[in-house]
């Protein structure tokens, strides 16, 4: 009986060892998938919250200067508006959002390059407003320049990871390369509206950020 009892209490057998080796391993293989996928969802949710303040920056940057004159001083060139127009002798005055009508804006920072995409260049990060321009809506392209253009707050995974800024322009009198139907003229009491559109790529083009809004408008006299 003695030697019966010392035999049932000898422990694990080889074969048992391996079995709960396995399970218990396989069990530790799923919760560090988990954690990875966790701290990549984290990540990815980090970058998308950041364009979305990104974007809404943007379009205040526009609105809220849509009254200001690019590339001079409205004070110092003596320039008022009347009803959102211009009232300046120079024709070549034109408001910020002409100038992006007319222009736009994208990024010229390093997620063009392959070879420094995905790493932020701290070398490169300055005062964003070490230089000012006399007009705000330069001081507004050399903003986002440093914020979204240089890989500076959002990360650069691609070259397709674009940032860019487009103002169409609206109307139906006059020459607009977008038109108001005739049928729908009757409601339509601006001279000229322009739409804004902000689109910022994440993850290698994969993931799009896009935020549509009235950047300005003249009213019809």
């Amino acid at each position: 009986m003695e030697n019966k009892f010392i035999k049932n209490i000898l422990g694990l057998t080889i074969l048992e060892g391996i079995v709960s080796t396995a399970i218990v391993g396989i069990g530790f293989i799923a919760v560090l998938q988990m954690v990875n996928y966790s701290v990549q969802s984290i990540d990815v949710s980090g970058e998308r919250t950041k364009a979305n303040f990104i974007v809404s920056m943007i379009a205040e940057d526009i609105i809220g200067h849509r009254n200001s004159i690019y590339g001079v001083s409205a004070t110092e060139e003596n320039i008022s508006f009347d009803g959102g127009n211009i009232v300046s002798s120079d024709p070549s005055h034109k408001k910020f959002s002409d100038h992006l009508n007319n222009s736009g804006w994208i990024s010229a920072g390093n997620c063009s390059s392959a070879s420094t995409a995905g790493a932020n260049n701290a070398a490169s990060n300055t005062n964003i407003y070490d230089t000012q321009n006399v007009d705000a809506p330069r001081n507004k392209e050399n903003k986002w320049n440093q914020v979204i253009g240089d890989d500076r707050y959002l990360r650069c995974k691609g070259q397709k990871d674009i940032k860019k800024v487009t103002v169409f322009k609206v109307c139906s009198w006059g020459d607009c390369p977008y038109k108001i139907e005739s049928s729908a003229i009757q409601n339509y009491y601006d001279e000229t509206m322009y739409i804004g559109r902000v689109q910022v790529n994440l993850n290698d083009g994969k993931k799009r950020k896009y935020l549509y809004f009235q950047a300005d408008y003249k009213i019809k006299k």
